[in-house]
């Protein structure tokens, strides 16, 4: 680092006088570096502040005298320092103000029982928030995938303490699993949107999934995309409050 960072021009011209002289008094110091005497006290006085120059007055004049040169390379490794944390808690600061949430989506297929299934351990394995936004055709669920919703999926999500908010169109089974719905970490509601559409939809933290259920292929997609995400949880949001 620089010493113009650590100490002004003059500052540096007047203390590299008082190291060469020893000790002086502010007409000795003018006289070795050029600089008139009104110009050199507040100088000194910055340079006294700073811990650099000690003063000592007697009942004639007052006599200035430098910290050592040992002393002065370390106030210099601490002043060092501490810039390069300020500089560094500028630039913490300035990335996380500029930080806007990504355009650029990364997008992951999955197909088949085993597809869905890493698709689904997605929503739990990371998942930092434990909270699924869901909006599912109950009934196709159920016909196409209940025995890996009920035996494997809704188990680890559980054990993992990741919570449900669950949008479904009415039906038998939905009533049916509404009364257990605390054990099951769900909230639910029911709407008639997804009714007979097969399909399902979760949203959690930065990704939004959505799942076409066929007993014979199913399949997924799992879209990265904050801005998407963040839609998608304001249009469950908005259809939470109008729903039942």
């Amino acid at each position: 680092m620089e010493n113009s960072l650590i100490l002004s021009e003059k500052e540096k011209k007047v203390l590299a006088s008082l190291y060469k002289l020893g000790e002086a008094s502010v007409w000795e110091l003018a006289k070795d570096n050029g600089i008139n005497r009104t110009t050199n006290y507040p100088v000194l006085e910055r340079l006294v502040e700073k811990g650099l120059v000690s003063k000592v007055s007697t009942e004639n004049k007052d006599v200035f005298k430098p910290i050592t040169k040992e002393d002065l390379a370390e106030w210099i490794k601490k002043r060092k320092e501490i810039i390069e944390s300020e500089n560094r808690q500028i630039i913490e600061l300035a990335e996380n103000q500029n930080k806007k949430p990504s355009m650029l989506s990364e997008v992951s297929y999955f197909e088949g029982l085993d597809g869905i299934r890493n698709l689904y351990a997605d929503s739990w394995r990371n998942n930092k928030e434990k909270m699924i936004y869901c909006i599912t055709d109950y009934e196709s669920a159920y016909k196409n995938l209940e025995t890996f919703f009920k035996k494997e999926y809704f188990p680890a999500r559980i054990k993992h303490g990741v919570k449900v908010k669950n949008l479904i169109p009415e039906s038998k089974a939905g009533r049916e699993d509404e009364k257990m719905a605390t054990s099951m970490l769900r909230e639910m509601k029911f709407i008639k949107l997804f009714s007979e559409l097969d399909i399902e939809v979760n949203i959690y933290g930065s990704k939004t999934s959505i799942v076409a259920f066929d007993k014979e292929r199913p399949s997924g997609v799992i879209i990265k995309n904050e801005k998407i995400a963040e839609a998608m949880k304001n249009i469950f949001e908005y259809l939470w409050k109008t729903a039942r």
